[in-house]
């Protein structure tokens, strides 16, 4: 591969009819244009992933049993080296920490998390599978999305039907509750969806899908307790908004200073200034070039956003304002079949 080369790694809801892809690993060019397709897999419904070095980890997203895939690297692409079944239903995310060498992985249907040890590219064995169990039994759960203590041992998930952000402790890949502090209750119906942590500093950010904001925490860790403290929460739309719409994913650029989150329904991406405060300003809000914008990620360099627009079949990449962290013009369009998921690999 070039020195100039990029590799770009896309899923969705595939396989698609017309040529069976549902992963499919691109280079992008320098001016953030999609070029060679460099190896695709038709693996059903991939629709979350992420990679570590020569490992991409994948669900196969289904209503009831789901499973997992591990990848590795090569100089054509990657190789499927394993695969297990999970019980709980609608496997939705997956996060991968390198320290201990486990998958978490989050249950849309069934409210349950898991963690399943990696070694040599197989998954070794299940050391928690627990389910996020709400006072009532007639009470639905849904785990949404599991994220990492940057520099510590707590594992943090939003479960979006209970409105809550539990907190494990992990120190080999074992989910221990926080005997502090099990869980964070928000208010009801707001729908936490996606986390993500500051890269510099001790705030946590949290996008919600049914009341479509963004929940800023400080972050403060003393003697083992964990303590999560909202400091604002700001509206992802526009004012007084008519119609529907459901916040997905956010992203925060590498130095801290801007945020990004995806509206699905009003289909715009809403950009945020970081203050040193943590707390955010809003400074743009503008169309995601397609229809129901389900996942955005930055480039490494922080030089694109791009948008993974599901129900109009399309990834598209905006420039970004290197000063200013607003969005320019869109870069590229790329055909992929209901895309759920994007990542640059990392060098």
């Amino acid at each position: 591969m070039k020195e100039k080369d990029r590799e770009i790694i896309i899923s969705g809801y595939g396989p698609d009819e017309t040529n069976g892809t549902s992963i499919g690993l691109f280079t992008l060019s320098a001016g953030l244009k999609f070029e060679e397709l460099l190896w695709n897999d038709c693996i059903d419904s991939p629709s979350f992933l992420c990679t570590y070095h020569d490992m991409c980890f994948g669900i196969r997203e289904a209503s009831k049993d789901a499973s997992i895939v591990c990848y590795e690297k090569t100089d054509t692409g990657y190789v499927l080296r394993d695969e297990i079944m999970l019980e709980g239903g609608g496997l939705c995310h997956i996060t991968y920490q390198p320290k201990s060498q486990v998958l978490y992985c989050s249950f849309y249907m069934t409210g349950h998390i898991a963690a399943v040890k990696v070694k040599d590219y197989h998954f070794s064995n299940i050391v928690s599978f627990i389910k996020l169990k709400p006072e009532e039994e007639k009470d639905i759960t849904r785990a949404h999305c599991c994220v990492l203590e940057p520099s510590g041992t707590s594992v943090f998930v939003s479960n979006i039907a209970l409105d809550r952000i539990y907190i494990f402790e992990s120190l080999d890949g074992t989910l221990i509750p926080n005997p502090y502090c099990e869980f964070i209750q928000l208010p009801k119906g707001i729908g936490p969806r996606h986390l993500k942590f500051h890269p510099l500093l001790n705030f946590l950010y949290l996008i919600t899908e049914y009341s479509n904001e963004i929940y800023v925490f400080l972050y403060e860790k003393a003697e083992n307790s964990p303590k999560l403290t909202v400091i604002q929460n700001i509206s992802t739309l526009e004012e007084n908004y008519p119609k529907e719409s459901y916040g997905s994913s956010l992203d925060i650029s590498k130095d801290g200073r801007f945020l990004y989150a995806a509206n699905r329904g009003a289909n715009t991406i809403t950009v945020y200034e970081v203050g040193a405060s943590g707390l955010l300003t809003k400074i743009q809000e503008v169309p995601c070039g397609g229809n129901w914008p389900r996942h955005i990620a930055l480039t490494n360099d922080d030089s694109g956003l791009m948008v993974c627009n599901q129900y109009s079949n399309e990834v598209v990449i905006f420039r970004l304002d290197d000063k200013k962290g607003i969005l320019l013009d869109i870069t590229d369009r790329k055909f992929f079949y209901k895309p759920s998921y994007i990542e640059e690999i990392k060098g």
